[in-house]
């Protein structure tokens, strides 16, 4: 048992295979976890809801209107110009930066790829985009706040193991540090 809910703990490859080819939509559902009843809109996005009649559903809105060969051939353009700015913005930062004992500069793949992915994200939702990625008070705020929320919803909680702490546990923000 985890905490009230029943285990399954698979340890060997060719049983991992059978639970997620053979019997795949039996081990296909989410947990109910906390994080993903507030962050999720109670499991209601794609990403959180369980498996069901809903999710298909989504999946299938997803798979057809959202995802669609023409859907991403229409959107091109908006990932071509991110790719395109942000690879100026990586010169510009060079330029700035360049002097003449070294003509190098250290760059975090991880979080340039992250910005660029976002950016490209907010630009076909929202049409905008986050001004200068390495620079600025507020963008830092704004992108550390981001982290957080995808932390937080990665993270296993007390809560979720033990179902009677959860009523009170999201309103105090020491029980995450505690969790």
């Amino acid at each position: 048992k985890l905490g009230v809910h029943r285990a399954l703990v698979v340890s060997n490859w060719e049983i991992a295979k059978e639970c997620l080819t053979i019997n795949d939509k039996a081990f296909a559902t989410r947990p109910k976890l906390t994080s993903s009843e507030h962050f999720g809109y109670n499991c209601a996005m794609i990403g959180f809801a369980p498996y069901g009649p809903y999710w298909r559903q989504v999946r299938k809105f997803s798979t057809i209107e959202l995802l669609s060969n023409h859907r991403l051939e229409l959107l091109k353009h908006v990932r071509e110009l991110e790719v395109k700015t942000s690879l100026q913005q990586l010169y510009q930062l060079w330029n700035k930066k360049k002097s003449s004992t070294s003509d190098k500069v250290l760059v975090e793949m991880k979080r340039w790829f992250r910005d660029v992915t976002l950016n490209v994200i907010l630009r076909i939702v929202v049409g905008k985009r986050i001004p200068n990625s390495y620079e600025g008070v507020e963008t830092v705020k704004w992108k550390k706040s981001l982290d957080d929320l995808f932390d937080l919803s990665g993270k296993f909680l007390i809560p979720d193991a033990l179902m009677y702490l959860r009523v009170g546990y999201w309103w105090r923000p020491e029980a995450h540090e505690e969790g």
